[in-house]
């Protein structure tokens, strides 16, 4: 495994969503708006959580997450929790 860091949050993170969204993690970028640009919506959002908490292993505080706009905010908040 990687060591974990910003950079691999952030690859992990652009992986997880391109995953759930059937989208390319190379077409997406910590700037993106999550609703106005991915149309992720809360099932969405649900489903892309659960999939970084097991991927590394941390509990996510998911009413933080949902009110969450930018793909940058989750990288941020999973970086707290796994306080690297």
């Amino acid at each position: 495994m990687e060591k974990i860091d910003q950079n691999y949050i952030e690859k992990i993170c652009l992986e997880t969503i391109a995953d759930e969204m059937g989208l390319e993690a190379k077409d997406l970028n910590v700037k993106m708006n999550l609703r106005d640009e991915l149309d992720i919506v809360s099932l969405d959002a649900m489903n892309i959580i659960m999939a970084l908490e097991d991927e590394f292993e941390v509990e996510a505080d998911i009413e933080s997450v949902l009110e969450m706009q930018y793909i940058s905010d989750i990288v941020d908040h999973l970086a707290e929790r796994i306080k690297i």
